[in-house]
């Protein structure tokens, strides 16, 4: 004979179960899409990048780098000075954001990397300039610190904004070159 215990319990394991699937195909159809594509679908990296002037920074960019790409010899020539760079970037906060779009910058190449292996050699270039603006940056914030902002940042704030309008300018060829679909959208965000 069923008691109303009995009934209760069966309840009990069925709502259990069901949770427990639910959950279980949850987390199996999250493992499906990361092994897809493992750094996220384009439009979700792209929605990661945070916005920057991106005048701005191809100005502060130009003046440390010449019309081939390549830095500039003689620095003696350089048009901007540290208290113009300030403002036009948006001080510290400005350079904290170019630092977190360097992740997603890598992030998008190794997206095409996926379809497309000749782009690992980009991908780890751009990995080892991240590496360098994060270094440019944690010297700012450490003498932001102490106080001797003002003095660190003409060496390293236009340097960390040409390297990553390099990035920029990198990640765009690897697009165009291999003809990846979302080339218009890239340009838009960066």
């Amino acid at each position: 004979m069923i008691t109303i215990r009995s009934i209760y319990f069966l309840i009990f394991l069925a709502t259990f179960t069901v949770a427990l699937v639910g959950a279980g195909g949850y987390y199996y159809r999250r493992y499906r899409i990361n092994q897809k594509s493992p750094y996220g679908n384009f439009e979700s990296l792209l929605k990661k990048l945070s916005s920057v002037d991106r005048d701005n920074v191809a100005m502060i960019a130009r003046d440390l780098i010449d019309n081939s790409g390549q830095w500039r010899v003689d620095e003696d020539d350089l048009d901007l000075d540290p208290s113009q760079i300030w403002p036009l970037i948006d001080g510290l906060r400005g350079l904290e954001a170019l630092e977190r779009n360097c992740a997603v910058l890598v992030d998008l190449v190794f997206y095409v990397q996926q379809w497309y292996p000749e782009a690992l050699a980009v991908a780890e270039q751009l990995r080892l300039n991240s590496q360098e603006i994060s270094w440019h940056v944690s010297r700012l914030q450490a003498a932001a610190k102490t106080g001797k902002l003002e003095t660190s940042f003409a060496d390293n704030a236009q340097r960390a904004v040409a390297t990553y309008y390099l990035m920029t300018r990198r990640v765009l060829a690897v697009y165009e070159q291999l003809n990846v679909p979302g080339l218009a959208e890239l340009q838009r965000a960066l």
